[in-house]
């Protein structure tokens, strides 16, 4: 049967970077995103607050028919990606981007090896904001426009429910995983470590 390989981490640690590379670089191996299938964040931020005063639990929270895509996949079928339409191959090696390990039940149970990238919050928050200031073409004056209030209002949702779910995250998923990779590292370099780390899986 293939392999499911979670990649975990805050937002803004780098686990769409480390998929990439990771795809790009193990043979046999594809790739599928717990963000492609999540509704959560489709909720006014109102929502989310209560759904994390109420406990957060992580089981309430929507991702339909991504638990059924990586059991076809580790079981030998093409799924289809809800995101892009794309079909998704499966292989030996299945990198799952994911936030939330195996403490999301229906999906956690399917991970056989947690990988968890270590980044600090700061670093992380400072990476994404740089990430959101680099996709606003600098020619389109309305673009610009909107930027500054629209991060006030992406900073504030931070400080005032994210940043907490972040660190509840940190917490409780970082601790399950099987491999814990330092985010400050460059990404090569966790690519490497996580190779390394996935072929002794074999061995």
């Amino acid at each position: 049967m293939n392999r499911v390989i979670g990649i975990s981490g805050a937002v803004g640690a780098g686990k769409s970077t480390l998929v990439r590379g990771l795809a790009a670089s193990v043979p046999d191996s594809t790739a599928i995103h717990f963000d492609h299938y999540e509704r959560m964040t489709e909720q006014p931020i109102e929502e989310v607050r209560r759904w994390m005063e109420a406990g957060a639990d992580l089981n309430r929270m929507p991702v339909p028919g991504l638990a059924d895509a990586l059991l076809s996949l580790k079981h030998g079928r093409a799924v289809r990606d809800p995101a892009s339409g794309a079909q998704v191959p499966p292989a030996s090696h299945i990198f799952f981007e994911t936030q939330f390990g195996r403490q999301h039940a229906e999906t956690g149970q399917h991970v056989d090896f947690l990988v968890w990238i270590d980044t600090p919050l700061d670093v992380a928050l400072a990476r994404k904001v740089r990430q959101f200031a680099g996709e606003i073409d600098p020619r389109n004056s309305a673009e610009c426009a909107a930027f500054g209030p629209w991060l006030e209002g992406y900073l504030e949702n931070y400080l005032d429910v994210v940043g907490g779910l972040l660190r509840m995250q940190r917490d409780t998923v970082g601790a399950k995983a099987d491999l814990v990779l330092d985010g400050n590292c460059a990404p090569a370099e966790l690519v490497n470590r996580a190779r390394q780390a996935i072929a002794g899986l074999s061995s």
